[in-house]
């Protein structure tokens, strides 16, 4: 069977380990063919599973950025039209220093943007205080934290659970290799970006929800995971 065939099937962290472990040989074009697909079908998946999410958030009145000036602001965005436009000009910003995975990538042109962080703004009382809202910006958003002769080995993704509830805290960063990738690690996690996404929709969106002590967030997961596609 192919690994497309099998990510269908449901082998999808046996199909990662494996495209992991090809290292380079992942790119050899008839490789690359079926891992192509297979990205396409996970950030497809996993658009699918942030419109669940945000739908089900709506439902039950979470307190999303309200007064929305900015497109970071957005709970959700589909990708920009420019993407590939931007994406190659982040590459010639980065290129120094390395480069993005493609996991990274292919979020940018399927899934587009995210932010289920509570607008502690506007409702001080956070309502799941420390459950790590996922939050991705948009790549335009990116692109303007990557200033010229860029001289860092990661690119900031996101605030940290501490930030996103209004404390000082740090950052998770996506890590630039020294040769091209399929997915790179998130620093702040340290796991591979694609399986930060794993463990944020095992939590429903919500990180560190399976170390947080709320009722709500259990009924919501309860309600939430049974209609959300493995990635």
């Amino acid at each position: 069977m192919t690994y497309i065939e099998r990510y269908l099937n449901g082998e999808t962290k046996e199909v990662y380990k494996e495209i992991t472990d090809l290292g380079q040989e992942a790119f050899y074009a008839d490789n690359f063919t079926q891992i192509d697909f297979v990205l396409q079908e996970t950030f497809k998946r996993v658009a699918f599973n942030l419109n669940i999410i945000y739908q089900e958030l709506k439902n039950i009145g979470y307190q999303f950025t309200s007064d929305i000036k900015y497109d970071w602001q957005q709970p959700l965005l589909p990708p920009d039209p420019n993407t590939e436009i931007l994406l190659s000009e982040l590459k010639s910003k980065i290129r120094e220093r390395g480069h993005i995975p493609l996991s990274l990538e292919y979020f940018y042109k399927i899934v587009g943007s995210c932010n289920f962080c509570w607008d502690w703004g506007v409702s001080p009382v956070i309502l799941w205080e420390g459950a790590d809202p996922i939050d991705i910006p948009p790549i335009k958003d990116l692109l303007e934290m990557v200033y010229d002769d860029y001289d860092c080995e990661d690119i900031l993704i996101s605030g940290d659970y501490l930030q996103k509830d209004n404390v000082s805290g740090s950052c998770y960063n996506i890590e630039l290799t020294a040769t091209p990738a399929v997915d790179s690690l998130l620093h702040g996690w340290d796991i591979p970006f694609i399986e930060y996404l794993r463990l944020t929709f095992k939590n429903c969106g919500f990180t560190m929800a399976d170390q947080c002590n709320y009722e709500s967030l259990t009924s919501f997961c309860n309600t939430v995971k049974p209609k959300l596609k493995e990635i």
